[in-house]
């Protein structure tokens, strides 16, 4: 394949002229493949999510941290996150705070701060253990 920048000639240009046709299908092939890809990838994804959240909901009912299996160790991990500072956030609570009176700001910070609510996230995270890394690579070769 040769690739001409435009204005190199009429007779360089004429034999890639004849390979664009070729050039233009493989390339739709590519993208359609891309798609019909994306599309699998997007359903593994919601089945992994639904999974993942029954999995969840069950070490979390059952108090199980993590799981030993084949290929490492599924842990559940919790993590608490704070309640982000968004426009409405700090609108809603200056108002309540007081009214519209711009010289207690520090006040203002230390109460926002005070009032932010916290939320426990749950999650899993499959960890390979040290080694079995390279052990795959080497079966590979």
């Amino acid at each position: 394949m040769s690739i001409i920048p435009a204005g190199a000639g009429a007779a360089a240009g004429a034999s890639t002229l004849t390979e664009l046709p070729a050039l233009l299908k493989r390339w739709m092939t590519i993208q359609e493949e891309i798609t019909t890809l994306n599309n699998d990838i997007k359903q593994r994804r919601t089945q992994s999510k639904a999974l993942k959240e029954v999995i969840l909901r069950i070490m979390s009912t059952n108090k199980v941290a993590a799981l030993n299996v084949s290929k490492g160790t599924v842990v559940h991990k919790v993590r608490e996150t704070t309640e982000s500072l968004t426009d409405t956030y700090l609108l809603k609570h200056a108002k309540d705070f007081f009214g519209g009176d711009e010289e207690r700001a520090k006040a203002l910070v230390e109460y926002l701060e005070a009032q932010r609510a916290t939320r426990v996230t749950h999650d899993l995270k499959f960890t390979v253990p040290k080694g079995a890394l390279d052990d795959a690579a080497s079966r590979r070769s």
